[in-house]
């Protein structure tokens, strides 16, 4: 977070903040396991989900999956064959808006109820989300802020670049 308040031109997009972000991971202890990292970029969630018109997803038996923005487990958890049906430590979920856009609350949203949906089984210490910010949003506040009231398991933590 500071990096990005201090530098926001060196983030030019949501990707660039995953991989950097990713890469602090990497260098912890906690998240390697011998030569293998146990962090990973677009992780698919395990729910399925459909998008209605106006962007906002909902679970769907006959949806597809959505990926995480990052997600792992620690080294402590014992790594099954497959990566998919590995328990989650934790999953990280982020917005970057150079501009604030109209259906900024959807993606908001979205990537909480992603974070708090049960199916997932994203512990509740593990449920993350940043929200980085190129421009004022005191006027969107209110609605901001009764949007992460309705997911309280979700951490989430807000930057604004100066």
């Amino acid at each position: 977070m500071r990096k990005f308040r201090e530098t926001p031109r060196s983030f030019w997009s949501e990707d660039d903040i995953r991989c950097y972000l990713k890469s602090l991971l990497q260098k912890s202890r906690l998240f390697r396991s011998g030569r293998v990292s146990n962090v990973f970029l677009s992780f698919p969630a395990r729910n399925t989900y459909h998008r209605a018109k106006d962007g906002a997803i909902s679970p769907s038996a006959t949806g597809e999956y959505v990926p995480f923005s990052i997600a792992g487990w620690s080294s402590s958890i014992s790594s099954t064959s497959n990566h998919l049906t590995q328990p989650l430590t934790f999953a990280i979920e982020l917005k970057y808006f150079s501009v604030m856009p109209e259906d900024w609350l959807i993606r908001i949203r979205n990537n909480l109820f992603k974070l708090s949906d049960e199916a997932n089984q994203v512990p509740l210490k593990g449920r993350f989300f940043l929200l980085l910010t190129a421009q004022q949003i005191s006027l969107l506040r209110r609605e901001l802020n009764a949007l992460l009231a309705q997911f309280p398991s979700v951490k989430c933590y807000q930057q604004l670049a100066q």
